[in-house]
């Protein structure tokens, strides 16, 4: 072997050998590139770097410079070459494109530099003295002039500043209304949980108030034959005076003395007050005026009206002979109350009950407990009327009716009996020979019906107080205890439909246009005030006193700030029908009109 040459074996290992180590670099370049890829690429780094890594990484030159793989290149040099700094360089200089998204549209012809100098560096337009000299020179009129040129040109880069940071205050004002907006909804949205969740712990207490009554039926059975047999004998006892004996449709007046433990009639369901463990406060945050919703309610107009809480439960009644219920948090119907063979005039919603009063002579008590579960939800019906039912009012367990055949009546809620009938006629004539002459002519001018309103026209009661209002324009006050009147209010020259009262005043409104807030304590009145048309129904607080006045708007007196001011369909759309009845409770408002619609405010 001729010396200093290599053998083809000697060179077969060399190149197996260089191959190898090529391969070998070329694996640990591998794991080189993808460690470093990690480390540059994932998301322990800034959003920057992956954004340079990217720019970088499209450059022909730094691709050629990473695909220039050569044996003698190690793969720690390769990786020196990626050139760390540039990648650093360009990701603390580059925007990100979200960043640039968000930069506001330049709305200012000034630079910030300008505003400052001028916010800064403005000189007081109060030092300039020299246009009021007897004589100034020439020079000095142009300083002047150089001087309130560069003045005038600071105002109006200060005015633009001032511009542009009402236009940043309305964006922002702006901003908050669509947060204001969401948030809104969501506790919109929560209440309406609320009210559900209500309605179904109602039903539970009901089904267990059931459920306890029938836990000893052997025991309760032999209870009830205790009582009828001491009813019994408590009934075949003759009554001590002629006063109290009671005809068979019990139609004559009575003392309510000794009538419960008489009767032996049964209440076909418990009344029990069915309280809620929450209170809506969305109407808050409306501001006073705005609509809340509209609600295609009836066909014809829209007679009575009532609801318990704000967003809560509504009844309304209209010409149409329908009697239907409503959520008010979602504007639905969610039940109705078939029984009355005519339109309803009256009703009232308390505790989950209902009280409807129709033309039909007849009032009814309705349980809404159940209005889910497509149960009857007629409780009792009271019949002794012979006229329609223009007016009523039930507290506790006390019903008192107003009807056109001129009586009042007073019902045991519990046994559904009549208690005693109260003679409108009769008090009045009663009243009238207990005055001075020269008042008896002209409350016998008053006493006669014929003013265009209901005969009772409004009741409310309260314990054993009774307030009425009547056709003759009289408030009177009763005692049902003694069934006498002892207080007459007299002051208004129209028929009486509306009337409410509270601890210490009473309202009152009637087709005299006016309404009179009247001092229970001296029966003087305390405060009165008069509209254009005739007053339909009124509701009041100790905030406000609302009120319809056959307009189609609703009358608002707020009794802190001595204001009147109107809400209604009628303040944007004079082609509005008329409101015939409005009922208030805590800065909400609920409306009936003529066309059947029902409106809800906020006020």
């Amino acid at each position: 072997m001729v010396p200093g040459s290599t053998s083809k074996h000697d060179r077969s290992e060399s190149f197996s050998s260089n191959v190898s180590v090529s391969n070998s670099n070329l694996g640990r370049l591998s794991r080189t590139v993808h460690s470093t890829a990690n480390s540059l690429m994932t998301g322990e780094l800034p959003a920057q770097y992956h954004n340079a890594m990217t720019d970088i990484a499209r450059r022909p030159q730094f691709q050629r410079r990473l695909f220039s793989v050569k044996n003698s290149r190690t793969p720690s040099e390769l990786v020196k070459s990626f050139q760390r700094d540039d990648i650093r360089y360009h990701a603390v200089t580059q925007i990100p494109e979200e960043v640039l998204r968000d930069i506001p549209a330049q709305s200012s012809q000034f630079s910030l530099f300008q505003g400052f100098e001028a916010r800064q560096h403005g000189p007081d337009l109060k030092q300039i003295t020299s246009v009021s000299d007897a004589h100034p020179t020439r020079s000095v009129l142009r300083k002047d002039e150089e001087d309130i040129s560069q003045r005038l040109d600071l105002l109006e880069i200060r005015k633009d500043l001032a511009a542009n940071e009402i236009k940043e205050i309305d964006q922002r004002i702006e901003h908050m209304q669509k947060m204001r907006k969401i948030v809104f909804d969501r506790v919109a949205k929560l209440e309406q949980e609320e009210f559900q969740l209500e309605n179904t712990l109602r039903q539970v207490r009901t089904r267990m108030a059931e459920m306890g009554e029938d836990d000893e039926p052997e025991k309760a059975e032999s209870k009830a034959i205790e009582e009828e047999d001491h009813d019994f004998v408590e009934v075949s006892t003759p009554t001590s005076t002629g006063s109290d004996e009671v005809s068979a449709g019990g139609l004559m007046s009575q003392s309510i003395y000794g009538k419960l433990k008489a009767s032996t009639y049964k209440a076909k369901k418990p009344r029990s007050a069915s309280r809620r463990k929450t209170m809506p406060t969305l109407q808050q945050f409306y501001a006073p005026g705005d609509e809340i919703r509209t609600i295609e309610a009836h066909t014809e107009s829209v007679t009575s009206l009532d609801f318990d809480i704000p967003f809560g439960t509504m009844v309304s009644a209209a010409l149409d002979d329908t009697v239907k219920v409503w959520s008010l948090s979602q504007g639905e119907q969610i039940g109705s109350l078939e029984g009355h063979n005519a339109s309803v005039k009256c009703l009232q919603v308390e505790d989950n009950y209902v009280m409807t009063g129709s033309m039909d002579a007849t009032l009814k008590l309705w349980d809404l407990n159940n209005i889910d579960n497509d149960e009857d939800l007629l409780v009792d019906s009271y019949e002794a009327h012979l006229g329609e039912i223009t007016a009523l009012h039930f507290y506790d367990n006390t019903l008192v009716s107003g009807s056109a055949d001129k009586t009042i009546r007073q019902w045991d809620m519990q046994t559904g009996k009549c208690l005693q009938t109260l003679d409108v006629l009769w008090a009045s004539a009663q009243s009238t020979t207990n005055v001075p002459l020269g008042d008896s002519k002209w409350r016998a001018k008053q006493t006669t019906v014929g003013q265009g309103g209901d005969f009772v026209g409004a009741l409310q009661c309260y314990d054993a107080a009774l307030a009425s209002g009547t056709a003759d324009g009289i408030v009177r006050l009763w005692d049902l205890r003694s069934g006498q009147v002892i207080r007459s209010l007299i002051g208004h020259t129209g028929a009486v439909t509306c009337l409410q009262f509270d601890d210490m005043h009473l309202a009152t409104g009637s087709q005299d246009r006016s309404i009179r807030i009247w001092d229970l304590r001296t029966g003087s009145i305390f405060d009165a005030f008069a509209y254009e048309s005739p007053i339909t129904s009124l509701h009041f607080d100790a905030r406000r006193v609302v009120s319809t006045n056959t307009e189609n708007t609703v009358k608002i007196y707020d009794r802190e700030v001595e204001k009147h001011w109107s809400c209604g369909a009628g303040e944007t759309d004079p082609s509005a029908s008329i409101c015939e009845i409005a009922r208030y409770r805590e800065g909400y408002l609920v409306e009936g009109r003529r066309d059947g619609k029902i409106g809800v405010w906020a006020c």
